[in-house]
């Protein structure tokens, strides 16, 4: 099996990743998110298991991609029905910006631009855990 990146790539990512732990303490602290904590956590986990050794036709790859995913669907459907139209717009936006940022990484990948592509996989971790600070401030 191959490696979705080179491991100083995938390590770099890997770093990034512990930017959800500020998301997780952020929820746990407020009694209104505290439901979210699984979200940022189970991303956390995931996200170390699978960077550690980025095989990309793995099992901890395809875990971590469907925790992502159930994740953010979570996430989204909560704030869509308990928070004001202003943070489920900013919610939206900045998700969308990191699911962008995927899909740039993805394409900067299959063009042999591996630091770009890294780069652009590490600001989903940005943008999706500001997304996070968002939606848990305006809960």
């Amino acid at each position: 099996m191959s490696l979705s990146l080179p491991l100083p790539n995938a390590y770099f990512i890997w770093y990034c990743a512990w930017l959800s732990i500020p998301s997780a303490i952020y929820a746990y602290n407020h009694p209104a998110t505290t439901h979210y904590t699984t979200v940022p956590t189970a991303v956390f986990a995931t996200s170390l298991n699978y960077w550690r050794n980025p095989l990309r036709d793995s099992w901890r790859r395809t875990l971590d991609i469907a925790v992502v995913f159930s994740g953010v669907s979570y996430q989204s459907y909560y704030a869509f029905q308990t928070t004001s139209s202003t943070t489920f717009t900013a919610y939206s936006i900045l998700i969308a910006i990191s699911a962008a940022c995927y899909m740039i990484s993805n394409y900067l990948l299959t063009r042999g631009k591996i630091w770009p592509a890294t780069y652009a996989h590490a600001s989903i971790h940005v943008f999706a855990n500001v997304a996070n600070i968002v939606l848990y401030s305006g809960t």
